[in-house]
């Protein structure tokens, strides 16, 4: 059960990133307002598009793959990438990016939301199946 949660998570963080990625890439083409603004605004939109593809592909690993050898080592990944999802969600929410556009609050907590979900998941991957949670 908690492979499939796991997976879920992926699959849906994966799918926030590259949405959010796809925005900045329509809402601040190239060309468009001042060159640092446009080069900037390239860099996020083609980073969270390679994070969310690479966040969703493990979500399919981890729903597809016998991975009980792998266990540790995909929980391991969640973990980093929450920990990305974070980092970029709180970005999001105080405009730290000069790449803003309108509803990156929704989408910062959203990342957020996930972000948390994927520590979570992570944690509870890289745990050994004995040990219980406090």
């Amino acid at each position: 059960m908690r492979r499939e949660i796991s997976g879920f998570i992926g699959l849906i963080g994966g799918l926030i990133d590259a949405f959010v990625g796809l925005l900045i890439l329509q809402r601040n083409p190239m060309g468009m307002g001042s060159p640092m603004m446009s080069a900037s605004s390239a860099f996020a939109g083609y980073s969270l598009l390679a994070l969310g593809a690479i966040v969703f592909l493990t979500g399919v690993y981890v729903l597809v793959a016998r991975m009980m050898e792998h266990r540790s080592m995909i929980g391991l990944l969640m973990t980093v990438y929450g920990v990305v999802m974070l980092v970029l969600g709180a970005g999001m929410i105080g405009q730290l990016f000069n790449i803003m556009m309108q509803g990156s609050t929704v989408s910062g907590i959203t990342m957020i939301l996930v972000g948390l979900a994927m520590l979570y998941s992570g944690s509870q991957m890289t745990r050994t199946p004995g040990e219980k949670m406090m």
